[in-house]
């Protein structure tokens, strides 16, 4: 095969890398079992509530003797049948009411939950994900602060800042403290921007603990920003003993001679994440674009693609992986007779179906759920040249209206 073997898939390649994520089947699953989740919850909250109904009607009754008694404390206590209600009452409904709060509210309820715990999924997809999100935000030059939704219920795509948080923690973990502060830093400033935050003490962290998890890293980086950190931390949790400790700890550690602080590293982006972000430099013959519609995958991380208006061309640059590439190339050499074909003079090629491989059916199966197409063609063209640009192949596929399939390959 020639050196120049190249890839002409129209409407069919992915420009910018995808990340790994859930199929539909698995979030279908996982959709399944928060459902589960939120029935097994509101039947616990109406068991609390019936519990919260009887002690108040209870509390009401009991207030109502207290006034009556309040009236003319005398007259009351000398009636015997108020004595021995009320002597009845501290004997016997005050140990009842002791068994009655500890007995649990819906033992069902936290039986079925312990029951679809098992099923949740493990802590190592957990720690994939976040990875993806974060890997995610460095491609594109995301900055956390702008994926932080100021109205949770109206954002389509929005991490709140709880979600910061534990990607945050998810970087300590891994000793990225560069990444591990972005996190953090964006975490700890909107704690309580949400209207749930009152949740996250019980579901993740109260707001001193962000602060205070923000200072250590800031720590490790040598800021000298980790001081503010510790502050606010402390504003929030003014007699906590622990961080009292460990802030006293800094302080001795603090006399010893400071080392210069860690900045983040200079931008030094590749060809391909600038074209990703939509950083495209301009060509005499081309229009360079994103596709930031279509889907909400593309709303968070836009496609880049290069577009010729005549002959009407899209290309979509460094868009297969190099496997994907040695198969296609496989399928060219083997290609039979009755599917190759001679565009122009010096420009030789093979039609190759979707149906050929599952590799050929992925590529346009990716392309259709990233580009937001509902159908595409249902053959690829590998081409074969040597001189020509990949531009100047598009027009000459173009202005072939009818390849000469089946012509010599010499």
């Amino acid at each position: 095969m020639a050196v120049g073997l190249k890839l002409l898939i129209f409407f069919l390649i992915l420009g910018c890398p995808c990340f790994e994520a859930l199929n539909k089947k698995q979030v279908q699953e996982m959709k399944n079992i928060q459902q589960e989740l939120l029935q097994n919850l509101r039947k616990y909250a109406i068991k609390l509530e019936d519990k919260i109904n009887l002690i108040e009607e209870s509390i009401a009754e009991y207030t109502e003797e207290i006034k009556e008694a309040n009236q003319d404390p005398e007259l009351y206590i000398s009636n015997p049948l108020n004595s021995f209600r009320l002597i009845r009452q501290m004997h016997q409904d005050w140990v009842s009411w002791q068994v009655y709060m500890e007995k649990p509210v819906a033992p069902e309820a936290v039986e079925n939950l312990e029951r679809l715990l098992s099923q949740l999924p493990p802590k190592k997809v957990y720690k994939r994900v976040a990875k993806d999100v974060h890997d995610l935000a460095q491609f594109y030059d995301y900055k956390p602060s702008d994926l932080v939704a100021k109205n949770e219920r109206k954002s389509y795509l929005h991490l709140s800042p709880l979600d910061c948080y534990s990607l945050g923690l998810e970087r300590y973990e891994e000793k990225d403290y560069l990444g591990a502060v972005k996190w953090l830093s964006v975490a700890a400033d909107n704690y309580t921007m949400s209207e749930y935050s009152d949740l996250y003490a019980q579901l993740g962290a109260p707001h001193w603990q962000v602060y205070r998890d923000q200072a250590r890293v800031l720590l490790k980086l040598n800021r000298p920003s980790f001081i503010e950190a510790y502050v606010q931390a402390s504003n929030h949790s003014p007699f906590n003993v622990h961080l009292m400790d460990e802030v006293g700890l800094w302080e001795l550690t603090s006399l010893r001679d400071p080392m210069d602080p860690i900045p983040d590293p200079l931008p030094n982006s590749t060809l391909l994440e600038n074209q990703c972000r939509g950083h495209v430099v301009p060509k005499p013959n081309l229009f360079c674009d994103i596709n930031n519609s279509g889907s909400d995958f593309l709303k968070l991380a836009p496609l880049g693609y290069e577009m010729l208006v005549k002959p009407f061309t899209v290309l979509y640059p460094n868009s297969v992986y190099e496997s994907e590439l040695q198969h296609v190339e496989k399928a060219y050499e083997q290609c039979p007779l009755s599917n190759q074909l001679q565009l122009a003079k010096g420009v030789i090629g093979c039609s190759i179906s979707h149906g050929y491989s599952p590799t050929m059916r992925r590529i346009k199966n990716r392309v259709l759920d990233m580009t937001g197409l509902s159908k595409t063609w249902h053959r690829s063209f590998v081409l074969e040249y040597d001189s020509l640009k990949p531009l100047d192949i598009a027009q000459v596929f173009r202005n072939a209206t009818e390849p000469n399939v089946n012509s010599s390959r010499n």
